[in-house]
């Protein structure tokens, strides 16, 4: 049975090698490699396609001044500190400290410089900071007792 596969093989063998070309040749010659035309032909022009039109159109159109639209004037900005309002002043509340176990808050006005207000110290006439507890700041002006809390919830959310 071995001899059998052996002539087998050959003979498959010897008839894929008698397959092949012996006499293929390859031509190497340089005028067939490329022919460059003598002469190209136009294509016809064809017509604009509707957004080549709007496009050029809007290309070649001469530019408008663009209109500005009207400035609106922005109200007073919100600090974004807790504010306090006496007598039309908007004081900003920078916070609450203690010097020497008296405490005392630093308020910061819109057109003053910082102001140093411990208990029983007057802000300006008649306005006079009667008591700071931990959750809010109470001032007397004249009859009047404004208490302004410290942890409100704000509108932001």
């Amino acid at each position: 049975m071995k001899w059998l596969a052996a002539i087998l093989s050959v003979f498959t063998i010897l008839s894929l090698f008698s397959a092949i070309k012996q006499n293929a040749t390859i031509d190497v010659s340089s005028t067939s490699i490329l022919k460059v035309p003598e002469s190209i032909t136009p294509i016809k022009s064809q017509p604009d396609l509707n957004a080549e039109k709007k496009w050029l159109a809007y290309i070649n159109e001469p530019k408008k001044l663009e209109e500005k639209a009207p400035e609106i004037k922005e109200e007073a900005k919100k600090s974004i500190f807790p504010t306090l309002t006496i007598d039309n002043v908007a004081y900003q509340l920078l916070g609450i400290f203690k010097q020497n176990q008296r405490p005392f808050i630093l308020l910061k006005g819109s057109a003053t410089e910082l102001v140093k207000l411990q208990e029983g110290e007057e802000l300006s006439s008649g306005v006079l900071l009667q008591k700071i507890t931990p959750d809010a700041v109470i001032i007397a002006k004249g009859d009047e007792t404004i208490k302004f809390k410290l942890f409100e919830r704000s509108d932001n959310g």
